[in-house]
Order: structure tokens, then sequence, then C-alpha cells
């Protein structure tokens, strides 16, 4: 399993590429690792405590597209939150013992338990909150960016990320029963479909979940669970990681409550790259030269707009693969020009400063602003600037 010829093959496709490989380094995962039994996510740089609770949902209004039987489509929504300290706090799963057995069974690597900073069910602290929707990359999971999700909800996010039922390598609902890709797995390639006319099929079915997600939130907001009165439903934003940047992408255009979205190294279709007047962030990971479909997305890109190149990073370097691998021989995702943890600083400051500027209505903070900062390797082109004069992603005094 090769991750270069993977996303060589997978991500010029218009609508997708693969969720988090596990082949990564040039490493091939399918012998036992020597992974260590416990695995930490980086601290939350905010202020609040975070909380996370799990949801399960049905659409009953619409046939699951996977089935011919007429069975309703099925769906669990994870949430990480601003959460009321308690004293006593259960951690919340990573993700729970049956997921992460399959997940070992098909790579062969002993998965390891994963240590969160979040509270399982604490409290919503009191208060409106803005919302992040979140569409993870093809056959990925809803937790592949925990380490972002847990840092936006310290901040006073509620972060709500979909688990595309069936298309997700492994999902487990309420009572045990294991929901499994039809796809095939990002773990092993053998088992991988990635062609055309899947990746069109599940981009079409993304589009239907996060419609039906925004109809579920506003439904819980004026319900009378755990999230009841904490949703500001007219600061939602949308965000994803490839394929799931795409979706959100064209949500955004779609759909007039989502206000703002963030594309995580994400590739760019006909149909995005139309545009919109929205706020939008292209967070690229180590661009040397600009994609055509992202040079014609930024030209149509008329409302506030940014684009972050990290430069050195892969496509993996914005997930939890940055850190859950981190030590690990032939397998450590390239954390890029900068070290690991200004690498994970800078993907969770510039996405929170463009939501607290574009959600929030904060004022501009400077990073947004392409001055010098504290992440030099992060090259940021701005609103007034010119994507892809001559096509260079990478320039003298950052992007061109």
């Amino acid at each position: 399993m090769n991750p270069a010829c993977i996303l060589s093959k997978f991500l010029p496709i218009v609508v997708g590429t693969a969720g988090l490989i596990l082949s990564v380094g040039g490493s091939t995962l399918s012998a036992a690792s020597d992974w260590p039994g416990l695995a930490v996510v980086p601290a939350p740089s905010g202020q609040s405590k975070v909380g996370s609770l799990s949801v399960r949902l049905i659409d009953s209004a619409r046939p699951d597209p996977f089935f011919k039987n007429g069975a309703k489509r099925e769906l669990m929504v994870r949430f990480w939150y601003p959460a009321v300290a308690t004293r006593n706090c259960g951690h919340a799963e990573y993700s729970s013992p049956k997921v992460r057995a399959y997940l070992s069974e098909v790579s062969g690597i002993a998965f390891p338990v994963v240590s969160t900073n979040g509270c399982l069910n604490a409290p919503v602290a009191d208060g409106l909150h803005p919302v992040i929707v979140f569409s993870h990359g093809f056959t990925g999971m809803f937790t592949d960016i925990t380490f972002l999700f847990e840092d936006l909800a310290s901040r006073g996010y509620v972060v709500a990320s979909l688990a595309h039922t069936y298309e997700s390598t492994a999902l487990e609902f309420p009572g045990g029963r294991l929901a499994k890709s039809v796809f095939g797995s990002y773990l092993n390639e053998s088992t991988f479909h990635a062609d055309d006319q899947s990746l069109r099929f599940a981009r079409s079915v993304r589009l239907g979940d996060l419609r039906f997600l925004l109809d579920e939130l506003e439904r819980m907001n004026t319900g009378s669970g755990a999230l009841a009165g904490r949703l500001d439903m007219s600061r939602i934003g949308v965000m994803g990681h490839s394929l799931g940047g795409e979706v959100a992408l064209s949500s955004l255009r779609r759909e007039g409550r989502f206000r703002a979205a963030v594309l995580l190294d994400a590739p760019i279709s006909d149909d995005s790259a139309a545009g919109t007047g929205k706020p939008v962030l292209i967070l690229a990971a180590g661009r040397e030269r600009w994609r055509k479909q992202e040079c014609e997305l930024w030209r149509n890109l008329h409302g506030p707009r940014l684009a972050v190149n990290l430069r050195g990073a892969d496509h993996f370097t914005v997930s939890d693969a940055v850190w859950l691998f981190k030590g690990l021989p032939g397998l450590s995702v390239p954390a890029g020009a900068m070290p690991r943890e200004r690498t994970i600083s800078a993907v969770r400051n510039y996405i929170a400063a463009f939501f607290d500027t574009n959600l929030l209505g904060k004022s501009t903070n400077a990073l947004l602003t392409g001055q010098p900062s504290s992440y030099p390797f992060a090259l940021v082109t701005t609103q007034q600037q010119q994507l892809c004069r001559d096509n260079p992603a990478v320039a003298k005094g950052g992007l061109q």
C-alpha cells in the first residue's frame, strides 16, 4: 500500500481521495506494529473544558442510498463542545473497543488505546455556541482530526462530526452493531475502491447527510436534550478533509445556513470550483504548484478568502496521523518544515482565527493578514493577492 501511488492516482479525480490511509512514510502496514499501547491527543489550547457525546440519527424521509429495501438512512454524529467542569470526568473514548478491534483486523496492526481530553456526556457550558459541521475523508472516521475538534471546543465552538455510514471504515451504533464500509478501507489497499463512480456516489450521499444534519441540529436546539438552547444556529461553519473538504465547499454553495467553510487539503470538483461569495479558507499541505482547479476556485471566490500552504507537509499532516504516528519508524507522517508541535499549533490557530473572524465577527487576527508570524513555513495568500500568478505555490516572501 504505497501512499504516493494512491494519492497521485486519486487526488486529481474530480471528487476526492482517500481518508486516513495508514500506509505512510513509504511503509506498507501489513504486519504487526511496534505501536505503543497508549497514545494521547495533544492538549487543547483554549480556556474551556471539553465535553463529548455521540447521537444516533435516523432520516425518516430518506431511504438509505446504500440499500434497495427502503431502509431509512441511519447516521451517527459526534459532538465536541465547551463543557461545565465536573469533579468526576469520565474520559470520552477515541474509538470503541469493537471499532478498534475491527481496524486492527483490517490493517494487521494492533491499534492503540487513545486517551482524549474530552469528558463524556459532560454538561454543555451556558450560552449560545457557534457550530462547526465536519465531514471526514473518503472511508475515514469521524474522530480523524480529534486534536482540532477538541481545540475548537476549548475555544467555545460546538463541533459536529458526521460519520457517513457504509462509507466510513467502521462505525458502531448503540447496542454494539458495527456498520462497515462498502468501499473497502483506507487501511487495506486490496479492499479499497476509490474509482470515479464510487467517489461520485459517496459525494452525492454526503451532500444529503449534511443537509439532514443541519435540520437535526435545529431540532436538537429546540428540544429537551443536552444541546437544547446551546447552539447558535445563526453562526454555522462547515469543514472537511480531503473529499470531505470538497463536499463542505459544495454544501456552502447549496445551503444558506452554512456561513463559512474550511477545506483541509481538499480536491476541487467542477461544481465546487464555481466558487461562492461566502468566506473560504483553503488549507493546503505541501503545495509546490497550485492545481488548476484550485487556481480556478480562487478566482471564483468573491467573498473573504484565505489560502495557507503548509510547506513540506503532506495530505495527512492535517489529521491525527501527524501526532498518532509520531516516533514510529517508517510510519511517521511529516509535520512539514516546522516542528511537529508548531504544525499542530498552526493548523489549530489559523482555523480558529478564520472562524473567529468570519463566524463571530471578531476583529481580524494578524495571522489572516499575511504578516510575519511564529509560523514562517505556513505560507499565506490573502484576500487581495493572486494565488496562481505563473502558478507558484511557494514564492519569496510567501504565496503570490
